[in-house]
């Protein structure tokens, strides 16, 4: 608040008191009675002034925040009867403030005595409380738009003094605290002191000096101290001068710990000036100074980078050092003021003798009394600076409610910094940010966190959130909580209080249901309804529908095991057994074995090829335990697999189908069986049929043999139709000893060893006529399979001239090159044998 305009009416000038008040808002004759004063570094002046006026009852609202100022004065030596044209008076000093207290003591028919508190607008912003946060602002800074904001302008603060450099915070909160007590907190806690002085060109403008080094003190106040004999003149002295000394720590050490620096040393250092300071012993530690860096005491000896562990320990060891030291004394000039380094002439104690910087005074004066000011400070050193007393920060109990702010308003993702803190808007917060901006960022507190683990369900723009605070520190916020609200409600309630719900905002979800006879887990996802349901499963209705377990989604789902898979409907009563018990299973894979054993053995008797039990058996051994990776079946009631379309099986090396029972195939349209090497049925009693119900049924055997063997009857028999039975180099009819014999050159013999009979009633002789019979022919298709390579299996792009090496089973190579289709006749496969392939790259042309 400036003070500027008239400077009051001092309406008893030629009154003989020593002391004026004027007030600059009204006319009002003001005679000083008495008054006292008080004035400390960092804090604003207080006179309090009793008076008597003419006037009977004065009203609050002429004198109450308005500007005043009180003026003392003393003789002018220069005046008397001989020269009356000289000034009677001359200023020692006057102090302009406003009027913060009027009190009405009394009242007599001639005049009423007054009472008023004259202070520094300062003063007033004790009236002002706030709840507030402040962002990417320095302690000067933040103290400059405060004092700004209460209507003191550019020419009444002064920040040129301040050495330091003071780093910008990201946060700084004003918790319940007045203006002024805020802003004095924090200077006492950054070490900057501050006080008054008047403006060099306008002595009614008083200016706020801030300083943090002994730049600060105003020097060159002169006086005299009061002789032994206790007789003093005209001059202005001071006396009682008293020393007080105290045993204060020898040094100081700060720590902080900073979870944004990546090594495990926290920033701390210690300020030790104990060597230079007698009677000084033990550190004082302090922990939990706000500071990301611990400084350098070497290059900030005159300055530097405030707010380092360096820093901190500096001011506070400083503040140790001007305890060690109290200084008092007793004046009689107005002049001495707080910041002032007083250098006083005559005898002193030895420790005035480096001068005395006054750092609180209190004067009193009255009609009955002369003036005198008791004097409280410190010897005036270049080691350690004054410094403030430190002021408590306020301390924030519990947790207070804010709200995660996105980028975005409602934004459907979650909006954490790359260390995954949060920035909030603070429910107390009056203030408007640019969104997104509210606060600095803000770490979440999680049951479980470690180097790139933990666990973090992302916070959406508006959740409610409850802040807690380091220590109740209001500038160490962390999220404690998260909460429902009404904007926000809660996934589980009273209608539905049986259930445990994580629900993320996409729809994730895991349930855990914990009705009695209906307990389930639901694990799913909202893309392609994909669900893990375990127990007693309902639908969105609440409605049942089913029990047990269920695995969909509506796209692909792929089951993978490196070890083995085992599906089974074995049961284990109250979940009681190993992982791999199949005793069932194995058992009858041995059973189907011991199957196979015999039938094998009843071929071979028969003269018929057995299974070979070997790939069966090495396929039980491998399943068994799952001893390599495989997949094992077992369905007590059965295996059905069906599909509308088709349904392929494929082994790379064997397949085995046992049945103890029966074994059925039913195809509805073709069938059709084809094997590499050979095909061998043996049927142990009831037989064989082979039966086409319309058709053909053609029986080749085009590179070899063709018996048919029966014990009993052979029927031959063509019901509708010839039977034609031919063959190339001969035919025989034999039983008996006789026979009939076709010779290939169409000759036949026929010839008994007992009787010949023919019956017929007509026998014909004609001439020769050979058969005309053609002879099947069989076509010269080599067992083979024509390989052709590709590129990554792409049909459409064949490699060619691709140079390759062909490794057979029994170790032997051959190297050849593809033609323009990727084929070679080297990659021919005969049969049913396997080759390596192996491209040479290396050698490609």
């Amino acid at each position: 608040m400036p003070l500027t305009g008239r400077s009051g009416s001092f309406a008893v000038a030629d009154s003989l008191n020593h002391y004026l008040l004027a007030f600059e808002s009204c006319e009002i004759v003001a005679d000083v009675k008495s008054f006292e004063g008080r004035e400390s570094l960092s804090q604003p002046y207080r006179f309090i002034i009793r008076f008597t006026s003419s006037v009977q009852d004065i009203p609050p609202e002429k004198v109450m925040m308005q500007p005043a100022v009180f003026m003392m004065r003393a003789c002018s030596t220069a005046c008397s009867l001989f020269r009356p044209a000289k000034d009677r008076w001359h200023t020692l000093r006057k102090i302009y403030g406003v009027i913060t207290r009027l009190s009405h003591i009394s009242t007599s028919v001639d005049e009423s005595t007054y009472e008023v508190t004259l202070e520094h607008p300062l003063a007033l912003m004790s009236s002002t409380h706030r709840y507030a946060i402040y962002q990417r602002t320095s302690v000067p800074e933040l103290v400059n738009s405060v004092l700004k904001s209460h209507g003191f302008r550019d020419y009444e603060i002064d920040m040129s003094l301040l050495q330091w450099r003071y780093p910008r915070r990201e946060m700084i909160v004003q918790w319940g605290e007045s203006d002024l007590s805020f802003i004095r907190r924090l200077l006492s806690e950054v070490g900057i002191w501050f006080r008054f002085c008047k403006h060099e060109t306008a002595e009614e403008i008083t200016v706020i000096v801030f300083a943090d080094q002994q730049a600060g003190y105003l020097s060159g106040a002169k006086i005299q101290s009061l002789p032994g004999a206790g007789l003093t003149g005209d001059t202005l002295t001071i006396w009682q001068m008293r020393c007080h000394s105290a045993v204060v720590p020898a040094s100081v050490r700060t720590r902080n710990y900073d979870y944004r620096q990546s090594r495990l040393i926290p920033p701390e250092h210690e300020a030790d000036m104990s060597g230079e300071a007698p009677y000084t012993t033990g550190s004082d530690y302090h922990y939990a100074d706000i500071q990301h860096s611990t400084g350098d005491r070497w290059s900030s000896i005159q300055g530097g980078d405030a707010e380092t562990a360096w820093h901190y320990a500096r001011i506070r060891h400083e503040r140790h050092l001007s305890g060690r030291t109290c200084l008092e004394a007793i004046t009689d000039d107005p002049a001495l003021q707080p910041g002032m380094v007083a250098e006083i002439d005559g005898e002193q104690p030895e420790a005035f003798m480096s001068g005395f910087l006054i750092v609180e005074s209190v004067c009193r004066a009255s009609r009955a009394t002369g003036y005198q000011t008791a004097l409280s400070g410190i010897p005036c050193s270049e080691r350690a600076a004054f410094r403030p007393e430190r002021l408590p920060r306020p301390v924030i109990s519990g947790t207070i409610p804010a709200r995660v702010s996105g980028s975005v308003m409602n934004d459907s993702l979650a909006r954490p910094d790359s260390q995954g803190r949060y920035r909030v808007k603070f429910s107390f917060d009056l203030a408007s940010w640019e969104k997104g901006r509210e606060s600095m960022p803000v770490r979440l507190a999680r049951i479980y966190a470690g180097d790139k683990y933990g666990v973090h369900f992302p916070l959406l723009d508006n959740t409610e959130v409850a802040i807690a605070f380091e220590s109740g520190d209001p500038e160490r916020p962390y999220i404690a909580h998260v909460l429902h609200d009404a904007l926000n409600p809660d996934v589980v309630n009273d209608s539905n209080s049986t259930r445990n719900v994580i629900r993320t905002k996409g729809k994730n979800k895991i349930r855990l249901e914990d009705a009695a006879g209906n307990e389930h887990i639901k694990l799913s996802t909202e893309f392609g309804k994909t669900q893990l349901n375990l127990g007693h499963m309902v639908d969105t209705g609440r409605k049942a529908r089913g029990k047990g377990a269920e695995l969909r989604t509506d796209h692909h789902a792929t089951v993978r095991a490196a070890k083995g898979i085992y599906l089974t409907t074995a049961a284990q009563t109250g979940a009681r057994g190993t992982l791999l018990e199949m005793t069932d299973a194995i058992a009858h894979l041995e059973q189907a074995l011991s199957i196979a054993y015999s039938l094998q053995s009843s071929a071979a008797g028969a003269g018929a090829d057995g299974a070979d039990t070997a790939p069966q058996q090495a396929l039980q051994q491998a399943v068994s335990g799952l001893a390599q990776p495989g997949i094992l079946s077992w369905g007590e009631a059965g295996i059905a697999q069906a599909t509308p379309e088709s349904l392929h099986l494929a082994a790379g090396k064997d397949a085995v189908i046992t049945a103890g029972s029966n074994g059925s195939v039913s195809v509805f349209k073709r069938l059709s069986v084809a094997a590499g090497q050979g095909i061998s049925a043996f049927v142990r009693r009831l037989g064989i049929k082979l039966i086409a119900a319309s058709g053909d049924i053609t029986l080749q055997a085009q590179r070899g043999q063709l018996a048919a063997l029966a014990d009993r009857n052979m029927q031959i028999a063509s019901v509708n139709g010839e039977l034609q039975i031919s063959a190339k180099k001969g035919l025989y009819l034999h039983c008996g000893g006789g026979g009939i014999r076709l010779h290939p050159n169409g000759g036949v013999e026929i010839f008994s060893p007992a009787h010949i009979e023919q019956k017929a009633p007509t026998l014909v002789y004609q001439k020769g006529e050979p058969a005309k019979i053609v002879d099947p022919l069989f076509k010269d298709n080599p067992l083979a399979r024509g390989v052709r390579l590709y590129r990554n299996g792409d049909r459409k792009h064949p490699l060619v001239s691709q140079p390759f090496r062909v490794t057979r089973p029994d170790g032997s190579t051959v190297e050849g090159i593809t033609d323009a289709a990727g084929h070679s006749p080297l990659l021919d496969l005969a049969e049913t044998e396997q080759l390596v392939v192996t491209l040479i790259r290396e050698a490609k042309r």
